[in-house]
């Protein structure tokens, strides 16, 4: 893989995960400006702590495992509650 269309599908799937998180209601530009800078600091810094011995293929899975770890944070992830007081949720319950 290229190195452009590698950033290229990284953004896409970047883009899929924070819309995502945005649909369940969970802050999606949290999401991207967690997501954007670490996974290439993942490309970076994994040879060096292999010496190199890294091949690409292994730095690019995981390079990605980055987009689906947010994934499954975001799918598991309840969305953002609401804070009542106690008098007002039972007042919604109709206690």
């Amino acid at each position: 893989m290229q190195p452009m269309t590698g950033f290229v599908l990284y953004g896409i799937c970047a883009a899929i995960v924070a819309a995502i998180a945005g649909k369940k209601g969970l802050s999606w530009s949290a999401y991207l400006l967690v997501m954007l800078p670490l996974g290439p600091a993942v490309a970076i810094i994994l040879p060096l702590f292999t010496q190199g011995s890294a091949n690409s293929l292994m730095t690019t899975a995981l390079v990605f495992c980055v987009p689906l770890a947010a994934l499954l944070v975001a799918l598991f992830s309840k969305g953002p509650a609401t804070l009542t007081s106690g008098t007002e949720s039972r007042e919604q319950k109709g206690a």
